[in-house]
């Protein structure tokens, strides 16, 4: 009887070595659905540095044609981009602000919420901010921004993002980059530090 029992524990324990054997000892499954930044978005890739020091097709995301604060107010429709930079820099008497892989301000709006992150910017706004879109599965280029700091909401059939939890925008006046013209518009519009506070303003 003991040595059928030892015969019995025995195989359970091959077949437990193998279980973890096949995974690694690690819940592949559960990592594959965790979310990205707090938002319940997955399937991001999050590269350190800047589009060009990854190699980056230079003509889409931030660089693409239609990706411009302009052309995407223009064309009134929402701008999804492959990949999205977002750097910890400077702009006009702004420092720091995230700006874009093409050097745009990216803005917060006071009538936003960032817990939960919620955008209360549609239509004729979205068309004076547009919303800053990443396609699913896209690429998010770090650049002096932590990883901890950015999530997503799902907008559109794609994801906004959102720095310290507040959705960011461009601003469709910004002619080039560099620009700051949304700073403080309508006393509720300001560029958006790497925290997700207000650029140029005290610390929250």
């Amino acid at each position: 009887m003991f040595r059928t029992r030892a015969t019995a524990l025995a195989s359970l324990a091959a077949v437990g070595v193998l279980l973890l054997s096949a995974c690694n000892g690690e819940d592949t499954a559960a990592d594959s659905a965790a979310p990205v930044g707090g938002s319940g978005a997955s399937g991001f890739s999050f590269l350190s540095g800047t589009a060009k020091q990854n190699n980056a097709d230079m003509s889409a995301g931030d660089l693409a044609a239609d990706a411009a604060p302009v052309p995407a107010a223009r064309a009134k429709k929402p701008v999804v981009r492959k990949w999205v930079q977002l750097s910890a820099g400077r702009a006009g008497a702004l420092d720091p602000v995230v700006i874009n892989g093409a050097g745009f301000t990216l803005y917060r709006f006071d009538k936003d919420t960032a817990d939960p992150s919620v955008s209360n910017c549609t239509g004729d706004c979205a068309t004076t901010w547009p919303p800053y879109l990443v396609a699913p599965g896209g690429r998010v280029f770090i650049d002096g921004v932590d990883k901890s700091a950015i999530g997503f909401i799902e907008r559109d059939g794609a994801f906004q993002v959102t720095i310290g939890g507040w959705p960011v925008y461009l601003f469709s006046k910004d002619i080039k980059a560099g620009d700051t013209n949304g700073q403080g518009v309508g006393g509720t519009w300001f560029g958006v530090r790497p925290d997700g506070g207000k650029a140029g303003q005290a610390a929250d």
